[in-house]
């Protein structure tokens, strides 16, 4: 790395979102064609303790407000990280926020008492099934044409997260 130049790792931050952030979060998750539980459903999760919505936040010194680049939502249930959505804005797409936003994710569910993480994505999102694998995810089931819009069969991951 080049003096005074800073990686795209340190050119973002992993924070839980703030009220502030939720129409940004809703945003992000609408523009990546995720279905969302928009700004008041996202609003009633942060206030369940079991709940894990983060957001990816560039770093910028010249900017007044907060620039959302990802966004993680699931939630805990009894010994289960059930993961709702991950959205990372396109341009900063391969630069590492969705694997740190999974990555934070899967600590505060450690720290919340899973043991396992479960998703469901769609067989055609390449790029979203290679970031899942290359996190210990594996195929653990296949849901034939439980997609519609457009049509897609879901995989069914799995995850034993790390004590």
């Amino acid at each position: 790395m080049v003096a005074g130049q800073e990686s795209a790792d340190s050119a973002f931050i992993v924070a839980p979102i703030a009220v502030a952030d939720l129409p940004s979060f809703v945003a992000l998750e609408n523009e990546c064609g995720l279905n969302s539980r928009g700004v008041e459903g996202h609003r009633k999760k942060m206030l369940d303790p079991n709940s894990i919505l983060l957001a990816a936040i560039r770093r910028s010194e010249n900017q007044y407000g907060r620039e959302i680049i990802g966004v993680f939502s699931g939630d805990v249930v009894v010994d289960e990280l059930q993961i709702d959505n991950l959205a990372v804005r396109e341009s900063w797409r391969r630069k590492g926020v969705g694997r740190r936003l999974l990555k934070s994710a899967l600590s505060a569910a450690r720290r919340l008492g899973a043991g396992k993480a479960v998703l469901e994505v769609r067989s055609a999102k390449l790029s979203a099934r290679t970031l899942y694998e290359r996190a210990g995810f594996v195929v653990a089931g296949l849901r034939k044409g439980y997609y519609t819009d457009p049509p897609d069969d879901a995989l069914l991951l799995h995850h034993e997260i790390d004590g």
